[in-house]
């Protein structure tokens, strides 16, 4: 079975997050269109790194990747660097310009009642009330 994970360094603009994570490829995965695409959609950003702490030094950033790797039982896929052309704060404004249509999304989507999406759109629904 896979471990599916690594260290993922988000390079931003102005500052550099560090995360261990699996499924990292759902970074690009839509709740307006249910697919995965090459874009990084914000609100996935949001939900891998919102929680992680930042540095605006990309060797202290290196150091703390290395650090997790060292203390990772399992990692397949190593430090990877994300790169994102935006602020932090860019992302978190997108974000909560996209969360609304993406919770519309999914409500309309979830209306069979077997609440596939329930875990998502209830995620959605608590980064909308935290970042009011």
């Amino acid at each position: 079975m896979s471990a599916d994970n690594g260290i993922y360094v988000l390079k931003l603009k102005d500052q550099y997050r560090v995360i261990e994570a699996q499924a990292i490829d759902n970074i690009g995965w839509s709740f307006l269109t249910f697919t995965e695409g090459r874009e990084i959609v914000p609100t996935r950003l949001v939900e891998y790194y919102g929680t992680s702490k930042y540095t605006r030094n990309f060797d202290m950033a290196m150091r703390i990747a290395t650090l997790m790797l060292k203390h990772s039982p399992v990692c397949e896929y190593g430090i990877q660097i994300i790169k994102c052309d935006k602020t932090w704060d860019q992302v978190v404004r997108e974000a909560k310009e996209l969360a609304p249509m993406e919770i519309k999304s999914i409500e309309e989507a979830s209306c069979d009642g077997r609440g596939v999406w329930d875990y998502d759109l209830r995620k959605l629904k608590e980064f909308m009330e935290v970042s009011a």
